[in-house]
C-alpha cells in the first residue's frame, strides 16, 4: 500500500507548487495578523456597510476577523488550488499521458501506487497547515503579544481547516482515480470543490442566499461554532468520515478498473 521510491518522486515533482502555495498562505496569514487593530476593522466595517459584504466583518474581534477572512477565503482557496492541480496529476494525468502504464509495468502493485499517491496528498496538506499554524502562532506572539487571544480556538481553526481540506481533497482524488482523461477528472475534481467554496461564500455575504450553505461541504467547517463555544465535533467527525470514505473508494476504483495500458 506504500512505496518509498514513488513517494519521494511525487514529493519532488510537486514541491515547487507546494512551496508556492504554502508561502502564499503563510504570508497572507502573517499579514492579516500583523495589520489587525480594532480601529482598522471598525473602519472597514463602515466602508462596506450596506453592501452584501458587510456580514464578513460582522464579528469585530481578532480571531473573528481572522476566521471571516483567512479561514473563509485565503486559507481555503489557496490550498484548494494545490489540491485540484495535484490530485489530478497524481493519477488521472499519468494515465492520460501514458506514464502510468510504464509505472505499472514494474513489479509495483496498483494498490501500492494509489496508496502512496493518497498518502502524499494527505501528508502534503497536513504539513502545509502545520507550517501555516506555526507561522500564525509566531505572528500572534510578535504582533499581538498583549492581545487576549484564545490559542486553543486558534488551533481548532487550523484543525478544522485541515479536516476540510482533507475532505475536499478526497473529492478531487476520487475523480482522479475514476477517470482516465484529465479533462474529465478536472471537470468534477475541480468543479465540485470550487462550487462548494462559492456556495459557502454566497451564503456568508447575503442572508437571502443562506440556503446555498446546505449545498456546500465547506459549511461543515463552522468557524463561528468554534469561536463561540458551540458544537463542532459532529462537523469535524463528518469531514473525517467523508475524507476516509472517498479516499478508500477512489483507491478501490483505481485498483479494480480497466486501464488503457
Amino acid at each position: 500500500m506504500f512505496n518509498k521510491t514513488i513517494f519521494k518522486q511525487t514529493v519532488k515533482e510537486n514541491l515547487k507548487l507546494w512551496l508556492i502555495i504554502t508561502l502564499l498562505m503563510s504570508v497572507f496569514c502573517a499579514l492579516l495578523i500583523a495589520v489587525f487593530e480594532p480601529e482598522t476593522i471598525s473602519n472597514l466595517s463602515d466602508i462596506i456597510k450596506g453592501t452584501p459584504l458587510e456580514n464578513i466583518l460582522e464579528q469585530e474581534t481578532f480571531l473573528g476577523m481572522i476566521a471571516k477572512t483567512f479561514y473563509s477565503i485565503h486559507g481555503v482557496i489557496l490550498p484548494l488550488i494545490f489540491i485540484i492541480i495535484t490530485a489530478n496529476s497524481l493519477i488521472a494525468s499519468q494515465v492520460d499521458r501514458g506514464s502510468m502504464a510504464y509505472l505499472l509495468s514494474t513489479p509495483i502493485k496498483r494498490s501500492a501506487v494509489v496508496g502512496t499517491q493518497a498518502a502524499y496528498l494527505i501528508t502534503s496538506i497536513l504539513v502545509m497547515v502545520i507550517i501555516v499554524t506555526i507561522i500564525g502562532l509566531f505572528s500572534i506572539h510578535i504582533f499581538q503579544g498583549d492581545t487576549a487571544v484564545n490559542i486553543t480556538d486558534y488551533l481548532l481553526l487550523n484543525v478544522g481547516l485541515f479536516l476540510l481540506m482533507f475532505a475536499i481533497s478526497s473529492v478531487s482524488f476520487l475523480f482522479s482515480c475514476t477517470f482516465n482523461l484529465s479533462k474529465n477528472s478536472l471537470a468534477l475534481g475541480a468543479g465540485i470543490p470550487l462550487a462548494f467554496f462559492l456556495f459557502k461564500l454566497m451564503a456568508q455575504v447575503d442572508d437571502s442566499l443562506e440556503g446555498f450553505k446546505y449545498l456546500s461541504l465547506n459549511s461543515l467547517y463552522d468557524t463561528n461554532a468554534i469561536l463561540d463555544g458551540g458544537s463542532y465535533l459532529a462537523q469535524f467527525t463528518a469531514l473525517t468520515i467523508v475524507g476516509i470514505v472517498l479516499y478508500v473508494t477512489g483507491m478501490r476504483i483505481f485498483t479494480e478498473k480497466d486501464l488503457p495500458l
